[in-house]
């Protein structure tokens, strides 16, 4: 009688392709996918994983001075860290342009170290440092889509003046207590909403007689 074979028998079993010892020092290692970016950006690798095996090897043979030289450090967050950091964050380019307005240390540089600088608050607050980012909330700098500074910003190149502010003071009770400066935050939070196609903003700008510098 012929042998019989199960069905579990009948699969073959699953291969797994063995880590090499370069991937297994990136992965010990302090370097992050930031930093494998970087490398194989410079190196013009054709791969992440090459990259990884790039700085495993120099890991390996004590060569990290090379990495170095690209920029590439143990460092635990270096700038491609940030760097990476702030690209995935709420932050947007109003954000650096008002960082830059705000604290005197970053007067002078540019829009790429912000950016950094940015994400490296971010960074810290991941480890539980959270004193970065109360730092910049309290110079209206934050995540949110649309911080005090990006409605300021629209309110003064909306076209809109005293008129619109007195206007809307005078017909809307909840602005009646609010400071010029609030009201102007608040028209220019209507200009960006109408911009982004919302009729009830619209309806109230035109309310006030705005009419204009927001039907972007």
């Amino acid at each position: 009688m012929p042998n019989r074979t199960t069905a579990a028998q009948s699969v073959t079993p699953r291969t797994t392709t063995a880590m090499s010892n370069e991937r297994k020092a990136f992965w010990h290692s302090p370097y992050t996918n930031a930093d494998a970016q970087v490398v194989k950006q410079k190196k013009g690798l054709a791969t992440l994983d090459a990259a990884k095996e790039f700085i495993g090897a120099a890991v390996l043979t004590k060569k990290e001075a090379d990495l170095g030289k690209l920029g590439v450090t143990r460092t635990r967050f270096d700038d491609q860290d940030c760097q990476a950091r702030f690209k995935r964050s709420g932050f947007t380019d109003a954000d650096v342009k008002q960082a830059k307005k705000s604290f005197p240390f970053l007067k002078g540089s540019s829009d790429s170290d912000v950016k950094g600088y940015l994400g490296l608050k971010l960074r810290n607050t991941e480890v539980g440092y959270k004193g970065g980012m109360e730092m910049l909330a309290q110079a209206g700098i934050t995540e949110s889509k649309y911080d005090a500074h990006d409605q300021m910003d629209a309110f003064k190149t909306s076209g809109m003046g005293a008129r619109h502010v007195a206007a809307a003071k005078a017909k809307y009770d909840f602005l009646a207590g609010s400071s010029e400066k609030e009201i102007k935050q608040y028209l220019g939070l209507k200009v960006l909403n109408a911009g982004d196609g919302y009729g009830f903003a619209k309806d109230l700008l035109k309310d006030i007689g705005a009419t204009k510098g927001w039907g972007r």
